[in-house]
């Protein structure tokens, strides 16, 4: 998790419901880390691409673009996040 004030809430309610969970914390400016930093980033490229049409939200592009993101790119930024973590842990520069 990163260093948001709600996630304190999160570690503490995991906590509570399974003594098997060790929450870690990354590092401040450390989105390689985390998935959903890659996939925010996707997703605002394919909101800006074009101009919202008179009848379009910005709520549904981003529905749109988020949902056409396929699994297998999901299931690569997991991979990359993962990979990019024991890096870390292992104390090899990311």
């Amino acid at each position: 998790m990163d260093n948001a004030p709600i996630h304190k809430e999160i570690e503490d309610i995991l906590n509570e419901r399974n003594k098997d969970y060790k929450c870690v914390y990354l590092p401040p400016y450390s989105p390689e880390l985390n998935p959903i930093e890659q996939f925010w980033a996707l997703v605002k490229r394919k909101v800006r691409r074009q101009k919202l049409k008179d009848t379009e939200t910005l709520q549904e592009r981003i529905v749109d673009a988020a949902n056409e993101v396929p699994i297998q790119h999901l299931e690569n930024i997991i991979q990359h996040s993962k990979n990019q973590f024991d890096n870390c842990l292992n104390h090899i520069p990311i």
